[in-house]
């Protein structure tokens, strides 16, 4: 049975219109590749890593195939080493970078293979390409299409809920974002007041309010760990930022979806050893899921720092076509 395939294209190292055109051809040469169809390119700069990179052209492309997903990814694991890829740093520059985004209905993977890409979610990058050529596919963990979900990107504020791991590795991310970057952070919503005790009845609680809404400040660094009772609400000009809870998601199918109180991205994350790494699926994207996910496996704290900080930047970082259609290769 056939499969609806999206691959991501990106080059930031050499000549990277020639590189880019010659991985296209390559990958519609393969025997297992039916119908290619190929957005626009377009340039985007360079997103964490060192310093010093050039701008990024990038691009996807959408094609039937019966070859399997693992299979897709050793043909163009082929292709990066034959155009002169080499693997030295991470979000380094690169010759040629090919990935597999999505895979039909697939979730899951194995060593080297997640399917739907685990961080394609807050990436303007390829979502805004996506739209070109597969606007209408859909994420098979949460139901959306592209579509929606560049849309849903672009909306509100650049954020992410972190869920998953221990609640004390979500705090300390957060401090290290505030400190590092000067993202607004939030701690994790404390536990109730303890109901006192007069005589040997129960005295009243008076609380500043009965709901408790995410509500982010501008950009302060001191606003890492506070509670989120004490918070303002948030204006449209209110920067990018992360809390360690997740607060109330209203229904998808309402307008407070764009609220800038809502996260963008719920950041699933997971410690992990060599034994314990993903990709169980029941471990990676609970079923009945709803919401869109970016997915870390966090096995060193300053990686996923920075992570979480490009995480943020793609979802707003400039995203220029370069050329008037897919006819580039």
């Amino acid at each position: 049975m056939k499969s609806q395939c999206l691959i991501s294209f990106g080059s930031n190292l050499g000549d990277r219109y020639a590189l880019i055109a010659d991985a296209a051809k390559a990958v519609a040469d393969l025997p297992k590749v039916d119908k290619l169809r190929a957005s626009r390119l377009f340039e985007t700069p360079p997103i964490g890593g060192p310093a010093g990179q050039e701008p990024f052209l990038n691009a996807v492309a959408a094609f039937d195939t019966m070859a399997s997903a693992r299979e897709i990814l050793d043909c163009l694991q082929v292709i990066e080493t034959d155009l002169g890829r080499q693997r030295r740093q991470r979000w380094g520059a690169r010759a040629i970078d090919l990935d597999v985004v999505l895979h039909g209905e697939l979730v899951g993977g194995g060593t080297g293979l997640i399917v739907p890409h685990p961080r394609y979610t807050a990436r303007q990058f390829v979502l805004k390409p996506a739209c070109d050529v597969a606007a209408h596919y859909r994420d098979p963990r949460f139901g959306w299409t592209l579509k929606r979900l560049a849309e849903h990107i672009d909306q509100g504020i650049p954020s992410l809920a972190l869920v998953g791991g221990d609640q004390a590795i979500r705090e300390e991310l957060c401090l290290r974002l505030a400190a590092q970057s000067g993202i607004t952070t939030f701690a994790a919503k404390p536990l109730a007041t303890p109901m006192k005790v007069v005589g040997n009845a129960p005295a009243p609680i008076v609380r500043d309010r009965q709901s408790v809404d995410l509500q982010p400040p501008a950009q302060d660094p001191k606003s890492a760990g506070k509670s989120v009772e004490s918070i303002i609400r948030p204006d449209a000009d209110t920067g990018p930022w992360v809390s360690a809870f997740m607060p109330p998601l209203p229904p998808l199918d309402s307008s407070e979806t764009a609220s800038v109180n809502v996260p963008r991205l719920v950041a699933r994350m997971q410690s992990t050893t060599d034994q314990t790494r993903w990709p169980a699926p029941h471990q990676m994207w609970p079923a009945g899921w709803r919401w869109p996910e970016y997915r870390l496996e966090i096995d060193d704290l300053g990686w996923a720092v920075s992570e979480l900080a490009s995480a943020l930047s793609s979802m707003r970082c400039p995203v220029e076509a370069v050329t008037a259609d897919g006819g580039w290769w």
